[in-house]
């Protein structure tokens, strides 16, 4: 009988080029707009104090409102990007979750090793002829940085005849783990 097995691993997502982009476009919007809004803010309360109303600190204090709201925002927008996969091996079955700056989390997809049809490695010539030559019907990637290696692809059937394919970087231990509930469909990197 085999013991109980559980396994975390979390692996942080890489930012892209197109992310770091994206950050900075935000950071410079957020000083654009600011700006903005802080000119028309001081054109409006220095108009309506001319004018001999109070109305032009209220302006004031909105603005000032608003420059903190577009600040909250553009901090929210680039802390979304800090992703980081967390693969949950629970016996045979493997649980994997996006998490979105440490504090969002969204269900990506479970499995259960005992039903796939094979786990390799990317690189394994000798057992990934299915990532290579045939065509998944729906793939997750939730590899966090590829240029770390050991990238594992694992194909599932649905009961439709759906191929789902996952590409991840699973742990050895979690590979050596899954293994031992289906030895003939899962190939460990040497």
């Amino acid at each position: 009988m085999l013991e109980d097995i559980y396994l975390e691993y979390m692996v942080k997502k890489k930012k892209t080029a197109g992310q770091t982009a994206l950050t900075a476009l935000v950071c410079v919007l957020g000083v654009v707009l600011s700006f903005a809004l802080l000119v028309f803010t001081f054109m409006i309360s220095v108009s309506m104090q001319q004018a001999g109303t109070a109305i032009g600190q209220i302006a004031s204090f909105i603005g000032l409102l608003l420059i903190a709201a577009v600040w909250y925002g553009v901090y929210l927008l680039i802390t979304m990007q800090n992703i980081e996969y967390e693969y949950i091996l629970t016996n045979s079955e493997l649980d994997i979750d996006k998490v979105m700056s440490k504090k969002g989390r969204k269900h990506i997809i479970s499995i259960d090793f005992k039903n796939i049809v094979v786990c390799a490695p990317v690189e394994d010539n000798e057992h990934n002829n299915d990532y290579r030559n045939i065509k998944a019907d729906k793939v997750y990637n939730v590899v966090g940085d590829a240029s770390r290696g050991s990238i594992y692809f694992v194909d599932v059937m649905g009961d439709n005849g759906t191929r789902t394919r996952i590409l991840f970087q699973p742990t050895s231990k979690m590979i050596t783990s899954a293994k031992k509930f289906n030895p003939r469909n899962i190939f460990a990197e040497d």
